[in-house]
């Protein structure tokens, strides 16, 4: 089983404008309101790929039932940690110009009660997964350093570890049992400390990370693909040139097709 975390799940609600003007009146031609996340969107395509992920995070509010009924009806197995807080709305806007304006919200503060009950959960579901796939920002209130702390859980637990976030929290678990990581060139140089300018400086500053003991690395480079390596393998990844709708969860996606491998 793979289980999938998502500590800052929302409801994305997409606006298609004919035009979007500062200090103006819009309509929408066109709203869509999914259950979102980066983990969430990972799970999704798990699921289409023919696996069953299970997912577990944080829910709270009214948003919160949206987002576990969202997964209801798509068949998506899931035993959140319930909170008091509001679960959070994101905005995606889209232009004629086809130009995607985001709007995010933080989302609701977690406390330590809420971390134990989430770790109890967990604890129970690792038993029965191969896989833990975490994706997408620490939720307000939880220790930056904790990504590093679901890394020890896995070691202890035998679960390959895939961790898909930026930032500190990703620098700090950089050592903790990470069997792969998809920086993009702005992480993979804020994390290795070195400038890329090519595909070959990519190379080098992943072997980086590497030798500090992440099994895998993905760079994503965007519409230019993107670079999975190993010790052992390096893969220089093309991708079709295709008319862009709506970019988000597009890594999501990536993460979903390489915990397949």
């Amino acid at each position: 089983m793979i289980t999938v975390i998502t500590f800052n799940p929302s409801i994305d609600r997409l606006y298609k404008l004919d035009t979007f003007e500062i200090g103006m009146v819009q309509r929408a031609s066109f709203v869509n309101p999914t259950a979102g996340g980066k983990g969430l969107n990972v799970a999704k395509v798990i699921k289409q790929l023919g696996e069953n992920p299970r997912c577990l995070g944080f829910l709270g509010g009214y948003n919160g039932l949206y987002i576990k009924n969202e997964l209801n009806k798509a068949g998506i197995v899931n035993n959140f940690t319930e909170i008091d807080g509001e679960s959070r709305i994101c905005l995606n806007i889209i232009d004629g110009d086809k130009n995607s304006t985001e709007i995010l919200e933080k989302g609701p503060n977690i406390n330590e009660k809420n971390i134990l009950d989430f770790e109890s959960k967990l604890d129970k579901v690792l038993e029965n997964s191969k896989v833990l796939v975490a994706s997408g920002s620490l939720s307000q209130g939880m220790p930056v350093d904790y990504y590093k702390r679901l890394g020890k859980i896995c070691e202890k637990k035998g679960v390959k570890f895939i961790l898909d976030t930026s930032g500190k929290s990703l620098e700090m678990a950089i050592n903790e049992n990470l069997y792969l990581i998809k920086p993009n060139i702005d992480e993979l140089e804020l994390l290795t400390h070195k400038k890329i300018n090519n595909k070959e400086d990519a190379i080098n500053a992943s072997r980086f990370l590497l030798e500090k003991g992440v099994k895998n690395v993905c760079i994503s480079m965007g519409k230019d693909g993107m670079i999975f390596l190993n010790k052992e393998h390096i893969y220089d990844v093309k991708i079709p040139k295709i008319e862009i709708l709506n970019t988000v969860g597009s890594g999501d996606s990536s993460i979903a097709g390489l915990h397949m491998e």
